[in-house]
């Protein structure tokens, strides 16, 4: 089954006993951990000994399900980490059910000035918390690909990707608004941000006068700064 990050999530598997098997033995758990055990179930109580610390006050058996014959293991607000193969034993029959649980992560891109150069300006979007690996592209208002300057990616200790990206976009340009697009394919997970600088500056002509007053400033460091050294 799948997920992202955050979701409530129920494995279920049916015994096809059809009656109460609340007092027996359960046993969830995932042979990729040490200790293995995600939750322990007996006598209609869970068993916190030898519970892998990650699940611990993270798991429920559903008591309604039980009395069907069905073990429906209840794991709210899923992290990346519980991504994996899990392995349920019902005791009694010593049958092994097993169930691969994907877990999915997506967030909204975000845009902002990077730098400016004569010809237009260089604009960052960057997005954060991605599992897999996503791909990022710029579009303008006509639907076209625009190419990116920079492209990178990493991963964090939690296995999440961060990936960001430069497009320099010309003057004249800047009066039509364009996207960044995040996209991850088996999750079909897709995150635009349709860039705002354009509705805030309205014209090619609000573009130029902000970009002279970036160079306004510029200047005028330099020129604190020639005068702190001659002071010197």
């Amino acid at each position: 089954m799948r997920a992202l990050v955050g979701d409530n999530v129920i494995l279920s598997v049916d015994t096809q006993t059809s009656s109460d098997i609340g007092e027996a033995i359960v046993e969830w758990s995932r042979k990729d951990l040490a200790p293995d055990i995600v939750h322990l179930h007996e006598n209609r109580r869970t068993i916190f000994e030898h519970q892998n610390p990650a699940y611990r006050g993270r798991t429920m058996l559903s008591a309604e399900d039980l009395e069907m014959g069905i073990i429906s293991l209840k794991l709210p607000n899923v992290r990346q980490a519980d991504e994996g193969n899990y392995t349920c034993l019902f005791k009694s029959k010593e049958n092994k059910y097993f169930v691969q649980l994907l877990v999915g992560a997506a967030s909204s891109p975000v845009i902002t000035l990077e730098d400016y150069t004569s010809s237009g300006l260089v604009l960052d979007c960057r997005a954060k918390g991605w599992y897999p690996e996503p791909k990022l592209s710029w579009w303008n208002a006509d639907g076209h690909l625009l190419p990116a300057v920079t492209m990178t990616s990493n991963q964090d200790p939690d296995r999440l990707y961060n990936i960001s990206s430069t497009v320099e976009v010309e003057w004249e340009s800047l009066s039509r608004p364009f996207t960044c697009r995040v996209h991850q394919e088996l999750f079909n997970q897709t995150r635009n941000i349709i860039s705002g600088l354009a509705r805030s500056c309205g014209t090619s002509d609000g573009w130029i006068a902000f970009g002279m007053v970036l160079l306004l400033v510029a200047v005028v460091v330099i020129i604190i700064g020639e005068y702190i050294v001659f002071l010197r």
